[in-house]
């Protein structure tokens, strides 16, 4: 769920009317990496704080923009097909309507958790919210 969540806020960046789609992928951040970034330690390489996700964010977006999606950088994912890393970028495509990413698949299995919508619940993410990712997730398996 969370490439959903990050999907609706590309899709934010892009133009479109998604609301409550950057407050929603502020709080996925913040849950996920919240404690590391309070603590002044680096998330992904260089990111300490949602301001640099989203920059970030913007910054991918404005480079597959122009250069699409690059087979020469592939998505981990691992033997049962869950993502090892690269869910910004798929979901980026996604919104930028890209039809094909590469990915290289891993032996290994994903050491985090499922970003599940169990994982939101068990975050406590608001119940509107929860029924919002929900129809985006049944939106994006009709649009898929």
């Amino acid at each position: 769920m969370d490439v959903v969540v990050k999907w609706k806020y590309f899709r934010h960046l892009l133009g479109f009317y998604e609301k409550g789609a950057e407050r929603r992928y502020i709080w996925h951040i913040n849950e996920r990496i919240g404690p590391r970034m309070r603590a002044g330690l680096p998330t992904d390489q260089w990111k300490r704080c949602i301001e640099d996700y989203q920059k970030a964010s913007e910054q991918l977006l404005v480079s597959m923009r122009r250069d699409g999606f690059l087979p020469t950088e592939p998505i981990p994912i691992d033997v049962e097909g869950e993502l090892f890393g690269g869910a910004h970028r798929l979901a980026c495509a996604m919104a930028l309507n890209i039809k094909l990413v590469t990915v290289n698949q891993i032996d290994n299995k994903v050491w985090a958790p499922p970003w599940n919508m169990a994982w939101f619940v068990e975050h406590g993410m608001e119940p509107s919210d929860l029924r919002q990712i929900e129809n985006d997730w049944e939106l994006l398996q009709w649009v898929s």
